[in-house]
């Protein structure tokens, strides 16, 4: 059985989490190439790599979710996306990232921090996408035209100094929200776990879950992420915090103590923009592997969004909670800065 609960990142909650799979299916990403004219055009807010979360999230059919990074050539008017996707029919589940010591309530074990299957490990489980794109300085609209004949449209704007955001517009397949923001800082331009501003992040989430009887979807919502009593770990490869208290762990969702509150993982290999993010209740890992779980946690793909001047800005994340052979799952895209 899968469980659910409030947690820090925004006030939805979370139902006992279990669905039956259904047999709509996403676009099979056909890479077959055709032939597209090219002409140059101005870069989408002026700027060139963007990363955004998008997907299928509406409470029927196929769930589906997809982290992507996205690199516009204005000279020649092309686009080259590389994505990463989770969807219930595949029921990826989680995988081992990294470990470090972590010390909560005064007990000290070596904790492992999981990603979601696919997102960096195991290693290359992405799709390339290549592609024409025009872009309208006047309407701020953005039409992508991929060589395998899908198209988007995304709204162009400016949320701060040094950064475009792109919002989901309409598209050919089946997206219903999309978000992300771009720059022209480089991609190998990142943050280590040390250099992440310990603050909170503002900006709002979509979720699509399910109980096994019921299945909800909501739309975008307001949805913080709040790194301010987060700890570097020992390695420098983590921040972590320990929630004392929370009412959003149900001790009827498989709780085995009276633990109370949360405990977070915000992880990386600091080598890239990539990370990963976990949350688990207390109350859920035996006495013996505490503060150690690797039972029903919520993983979390992350990337970093870095604005021009090169300084970390936000984050795009996709939650993909669903184990092989589950007949539940809880999809989440969130989008979120400074």
């Amino acid at each position: 059985m899968k469980h659910a609960y409030h947690y820090a990142l925004a006030a939805v909650l979370l139902l006992q989490l279990s669905c039956q799979k259904t047999d709509k299916t996403v676009d099979s990403a056909d890479m077959s190439e055709t032939t597209i004219a090219r002409a140059a055009q101005p870069l989408p807010g002026g700027k060139a790599n963007f990363s955004i979360v998008f997907g299928n999230l509406d409470g029927s059919g196929t769930v589906w979710t997809r982290i992507a990074n996205l690199t516009f050539n204005a000279a020649a008017g092309t686009v080259g996306e590389t994505f990463w996707q989770w969807d219930n029919l595949q029921e990826k589940g989680k995988t081992a990232f990294n470990s470090h010591t972590c010390t909560m309530s005064g007990i000290t074990k070596t904790v492992t921090v999981y990603t979601p299957t696919g997102w960096m490990l195991p290693a290359g489980q992405y799709t390339g996408w290549s592609g024409t794109y025009t872009y309208n300085t006047s309407s701020a609209l953005l039409t992508i035209s991929w060589s395998n004949g899908n198209w988007e449209k995304w709204n162009v704007s400016i949320p701060q100094t040094g950064l475009a955001q792109m919002n989901f517009n309409s598209s050919s397949y089946a997206i219903t929200h999309g978000r992300g923001y771009g720059s022209n800082a480089s991609w190998g331009t990142y943050k280590t776990i040390s250099q992440i501003p310990k603050v909170i992040y503002t900006g709002q989430n979509v979720m699509d879950y399910s109980s096994g009887s019921t299945r909800n979807a909501t739309n975008w919502a307001t949805s913080n992420l709040n790194l301010a009593g987060f700890t570097v770990s020992a390695n420098g490869l983590t921040l972590h915090y320990d929630q004392p208290t929370s009412s959003s762990c149900n001790p009827a969702n498989g709780c085995v103590t009276t633990r109370e509150g949360i405990i977070y993982h915000l992880a990386s290999n600091n080598n890239s923009r990539s990370m990963v993010y976990n949350h688990f209740c207390k109350c859920l890992p035996k006495d013996t592997d505490y503060p150690s779980y690797s039972g029903n946690l919520h993983p979390y793909a992350v990337q970093q969004i870095i604005n021009d001047a090169g300084e970390l800005m936000g984050f795009v994340m996709v939650e993909q909670q669903d184990q092989s052979g589950s007949p539940g799952f809880q999809y989440q895209i969130s989008a979120r800065l400074r």
